[in-house]
This record gives C-alpha cells, sequence and structure tokens, in this order.
C-alpha cells in the first residue's frame, strides 16, 4: 500500500499543474507572512496595512525569484536524467568495426549505421578526439612504441 501510496505521490510531483498550483500557493503564504505573524503578535495593527502590503510584496518578488530558479534547476536535472538514462539503453553495435546501428532502423542497410563518434557528438554536448592506448600502439607501431612509452616526455598527440 505505502508503495502505491509513493508512486501516486511521484506522478502528482512531476505533473506541472501540481508545481504551478504549488509555486503560488508558496508565493502567496510567503508575501502574506509578515501580516500573518503581525496578526497574532500584534492584533491592532490591521492586516491590509500598507507596510504589510509593501513588505509583502518585496518578499513575494524575492520567492518568485528564488523558488522559479529552484523550478528551472529542478527542470534541468530531470531533463539531464532523462538523458543519461537515454543513453544509458542498450546500444546495437557492430562487434568489428564498432559502428552503432539507429534505433528503429533496417539494420541491413549501410544508412542505419554510424561511427560511435558521430552518435556520441549528435546526442550530448560532448565532442571527441582521437589517441592511441599503449597496447594498440604496440600492435599498429611497433617500431615507435618502445620509445614513446619509455620516453618521460608526454606525446602531443
Amino acid at each position: 500500500m505505502n508503495l502505491v501510496l509513493q508512486k501516486n505521490m511521484e506522478k502528482i510531483s512531476r505533473s506541472r499543474f501540481f508545481t504551478i498550483i504549488l509555486y503560488v500557493m508558496i508565493v502567496l503564504f510567503m508575501g502574506s507572512l509578515n501580516a500573518l505573524v503581525d496578526r497574532f503578535l500584534h492584533p491592532e495593527i490591521p492586516f491590509f496595512d500598507s507596510e504589510h502590503l509593501i513588505v509583502g510584496g518585496v518578499t513575494a518578488m524575492v520567492t518568485v525569484v528564488l523558488y522559479g530558479a529552484l523550478i528551472s534547476h529542478m527542470y534541468h536535472l530531470r531533463r539531464a536524467i532523462n538523458t543519461i538514462g537515454s543513453l544509458g539503453a542498450i546500444l546495437p553495435i557492430c562487434a568489428n568495426c564498432k559502428k552503432i546501428r539507429r534505433p528503429q532502423e533496417d539494420p541491413r542497410t549501410m544508412k542505419s549505421w554510424q561511427s560511435i563518434e558521430i552518435y556520441l557528438s549528435e546526442k550530448t554536448k560532448q565532442s571527441l578526439t582521437h589517441g592511441i592506448c599503449p597496447e594498440c600502439l604496440q600492435k599498429l607501431y611497433p617500431e615507435y612504441s618502445d620509445q614513446i612509452i619509455n620516453s618521460d616526455k608526454k606525446p602531443d598527440c
């Protein structure tokens, strides 16, 4: 029962309508907080006093800015999590050339396969560069590998 309630609360909290209503309620509460406190501590001061309206207006504006920034930040975090989740899905990759097949495309056509560099550049903001690991350096360039691996100076590539 608790798990069902928790899932329902997650759905509700993710909806934009709930977020907007909560946002408006917080702004209204924070804007009238000074007047509410004075209502109990100083009942002789009217609720709609000019000082309450000024302080409440300033407090409401500050609350709008701060909670707006918070909601914007949460939106960007959700988008980042969704992007990471989509990148975490299983990718069909060629066992030989390491090209990635585009989702929902025919694996028998050449246009459905793209290099891993292009795929990552399209899906992320990451730019890639190429290097060579020591193992491949020894396999592909054995005449230079000992000299490069044993040197104290890092290669320029």
